[in-house]
Formats: C-alpha cells, structure tokens, sequence
C-alpha cells in the first residue's frame, strides 16, 4: 500500500486528485472508490483539483461516472446519488399514533394513514 506522499506525488504525476479516505456507508464506498486510488475524471471532464471535482460531479444530479486509477489501471464507476425516500402511507401513520399517545396532537385529530382524512 502506498503511503500518503507516494500517493500525492502519483496524484500530481497523473493530473488527478488523491483519494485519501471515504467515509463508511457513503455513496463512494458502496461503488468501491478507497484509499490509494487517484479520481482523473468525473462525468468525462479531468478533475486535477477540488473545484473541478465539485463542477464535474454537479453536472448530473442522478450519479456520476467517475474514472479512477488503481494498481496500474483506469477504472471505471458509476455512483448512483442516494435519493430522500418519502414516508410511507404505514410510516406516517406510525408517527401520528405516537404523536397522538404523547397527546402532541390537537384534540380531535384522528391518526390516519391518509393527511387528507384528517
């Protein structure tokens, strides 16, 4: 494994940015990007520093295809952004029974699954 400054010189030789880490369970580490690898493109525009990085990545609001360099190879991987997921019909009515056995509801609203009903 190569260590930090092996991993900055080849990052610099190569006109591309370090990855020095990925958070766990980020959208980077669930596509397999790690320590050691070096980000040269991100959706086909070369990132040689942070603002590029951030343009590049902001032109696709769905993922990125980012181009890495591991063990002596271009890489391909496709990042797909996570997406907020709407309450479920089930979950909304969770959250209103509570509300309503904490008495943080106002009197005569009834906990239903559906907002219309109410």
């Amino acid at each position: 494994m190569m260590n930090r400054e092996q991993l900055a010189k080849l990052a610099e030789a190569l006109g591309g940015i370090p990855v020095w880490g990925v958070l766990p369970g980020s959208v980077s580490q669930r596509c397999g990007v790690r320590y050691g690898d070096v980000i040269i493109s991100v959706n086909g525009i070369k990132t040689s520093n942070a603002d590029e990085y951030v343009e590049a990545r902001s032109a696709r609001r769905d993922g990125a295809d980012i181009v890495i360099f591991r063990e002596g190879q271009e890489v391909l991987l496709r990042l797909s952004f996570d997406r907020p997921n709407a309450p479920t019909p089930d979950r909304v009515l969770q959250v209103a029974q509570e509300l309503a056995a904490a008495r943080l509801l106002p009197s005569g609203v009834r906990p239903t699954a559906d907002p219309e009903t109410n």
